[in-house]
């Protein structure tokens, strides 16, 4: 007879639970999440295929289970491989009563049990300490410790996290780019991604790259609450009732917001007061607080909802400043701009240089003597204005190749802006990536002619640096707000607010012919210009593409584009170079866009 995994506690559906135990009903039974999505690219993006692939090198007689040949198939293997004495088992299915979960590795000599939790989560040597950024890791050790005992009540079990150690340096060149991602479909059309280690590896085993953590003492502590917490979330599930949550302040961002029919934000907010000026959209509100305690929590257990219940302490401050602007000028339905930004527009020296950059993080080096987890930036574009009432000109680079491209990235912009004019960016990543890199060079002994100096003149050190670029996020929360902005600033809010305003010739000429062939220029029914990111062309040549429209996307499709399974196929890297370099360039116009209207306002 099949088991009814429906009413059965997986990994991942505890891993939800503890996140939220509201949120395990919604989603056992189905309910839209926004997560719902690409699996393949959070995969990839995860960077877990690599290294869970790289740890199962350091067990060579290991066994994997199919699991590819599904969940049932899975647990009967891991039942027949687990009577032999001695074994190494890669993804063995544990199902016990009302808990189901798999195991990365484990190592079984007689009646003693290894679990090896791998995870592409760096882990420092040289500072070894577990913070709350670990907890849902080791809660998750803790789980399948909870089934393995059960399994083998009188087994001696030790738990282990197997990760890259930030302390250590490869001695593997090339490293991140010896893995093959191939899509396998099985008969019963499960998708399963097979991964091929190209290299020798002999030379993995020689590595220390990976580090073998004792987290036994984390798990033991865990243990009493992880214990009860299953015996809680098996019960709902048996029951098929919902354990609803304390409303609070993270529910505002809950994931389980996305469906019509089955909406589980509007049923846990049902018969809560939903005002037009809402306490949820408010500027940081998080960050308000009386006696260490949210004012917000408070607040939604009393059920006040309208901004007009928030405490006097909201607006103290210079973010309680932000507040009152918001609040007010929302209120009036008006725009409102400090005289401030129009000094501070003057004041920019021509040519104006507006700067975006794309970057990523890797769990797996690109050469020998790197570190695990070093930002790459792979991506910039570059709209300048020459000199007063000139039209943007758009420069850009894309690395393509799978290899390490900061010190390229950063020397073809140098040449490209120089010393001449101002460097304009949103928010401080841009300065972030550049201070990066300039601290790479001197790791690596990067000598490139100019770079250096080029690099000090332009990056922010600390807060009492000069550096050369003007933050326009930074201007935007001090001297700009729209109501369509609510409680953010970033630019993906106060483009569409900035065109809800907009009454450029030159803004709607600029989107009209963005690219060859490409017109961002939509108005919606109210006559308003729509937001262009939601117009960017879609990547139609395969199914598992990621839409470039933000940086996660952008992100995500660079890493398939030079590592996953894209990386033989021309065509799809093609259109994924072209989406990469249309979402670039629209981040950079959009900085333009934003600037017109700005200098144009009274």
């Amino acid at each position: 007879m099949k088991t009814d995994f429906s009413k059965i506690l997986s990994k991942s559906d505890f891993k939800v639970a503890r996140c939220c135990p509201t949120k395990l009903y919604y989603k056992k039974n189905g309910y839209q999440s926004a997560n719902d999505g690409n699996e393949y690219m959070e995969y990839l993006a995860e960077g877990g295929y690599a290294v869970g692939k790289l740890a199962t090198l350091h067990f060579p007689e290991g066994i994997r289970i199919q699991n590819e040949l599904g969940l049932e198939s899975a647990i009967t293997q891991t039942k027949e491989e687990l009577q032999k004495e001695n074994v190494i088992l890669f993804e063995p299915a544990l199902l016990t009563e009302g808990k189901v979960a798999a195991i990365d590795i484990l190592v079984k000599q007689g009646n003693r049990f290894e679990i090896i939790e791998v995870k592409s989560k760096g882990f420092d040597s040289d500072n070894p300490k577990f913070d709350k950024g670990w907890d849902e890791y080791l809660e998750d050790i803790a789980f399948q410790k909870e089934l393995l005992q059960e399994v083998f009540p009188d087994a001696h079990i030790d738990c282990f996290l197997f990760v890259p150690d930030k302390a250590k340096r490869t001695k593997i060149d090339g490293l991140n780019a010896l893995f093959e991602l191939k899509e396998v479909e099985t008969h019963n059309k499960f998708k399963f991604y097979e991964i091929e280690f190209i290299g020798d590896p002999e030379l993995i085993r020689k590595d220390d790259f990976m580090v073998k953590v004792d987290v036994n003492d984390e798990v033991k502590k865990r243990s009493p609450i992880i214990k009860n917490a299953i015996k809680v979330y098996c019960e709902s599930l048996q029951q098929g009732t919902k354990i609803q949550e304390n409303l609070n302040i993270s529910c505002f961002s809950c994931e389980y917001n996305a469906g019509e029919d089955k909406n589980g934000y509007h049923e846990c907010w049902k018969g809560m007061p939903e005002p037009e000026l809402h306490i949820r959209d408010v500027y940081r509100l998080g960050n308000i607080k009386e006696n260490k305690e949210s004012v917000a929590n408070a607040l939604i257990g009393e059920k006040k909802l309208d901004v007009d219940t928030l405490p006097e302490k909201a607006f103290e401050g210079v973010w309680g400043e932000r507040r009152l602007i918001q609040i007010n000028n929302t209120k009036a339905q008006s725009e409102w701009i400090a005289r401030e930004l129009k000094e501070e527009i003057n004041s920019w020296k021509y040519p104006l240089h507006f700067i975006d950059f794309e970057t990523c993080i890797t769990a797996l080096p690109f050469h020998k003597g790197m570190r695990p987890y070093e930002m790459s930036a792979f991506q910039w574009s570059c709209h300048t204005i020459k000199q007063p009432g000139a039209e943007p000109i758009h420069s850009e680079w894309l690395n393509t190749d799978p290899k390490f491209p900061s010190f390229a990235f950063a020397e073809s912009l140098m040449n490209k802006v120089g010393y001449d004019g101002t460097l304009l960016m949103w928010s401080s990543h841009e300065n972030t990536t550049l201070r990066n890199i300039y601290y790479q060079m001197e790791e690596y002994n990067q000598s490139i002619p100019g770079l250096k100096r080029w690099l000090e003149y332009v990056v922010k050190f600390d807060k009492n640096g000069a550096g050369a670029f003007v933050d326009m996020n930074d201007l935007a929360l001090k001297y700009y707000f729209h109501p369509v902005m609510k409680g953010r600033t970033s630019i993906k809010v106060t483009l569409p607010a900035v065109l809800a305003a907009n009454n450029s010739k030159r803004t709607e000429n600029w989107l009209s012919n963005f690219d060859e062939n490409i017109n961002l220029l939509h108005r919606g029914e109210d006559g308003i210009i729509e937001n262009p990111y939601k117009h960017l062309p879609p990547i139609d040549l395969l199914e598992n593409a990621e839409k470039v429209n933000e940086g996660t996307g952008a992100m995500r499709a660079y890493e398939d584009m030079l590592f996953g399974i894209s990386k033989h196929q021309p065509e799809i890297k093609k259109a994924y170079k072209e989406a990469l370099l249309r979402y670039c360039k629209l981040d950079t116009l959009a900085m333009v866009i934003i600037w017109e209207h700005w200098r144009n306002l009274k």
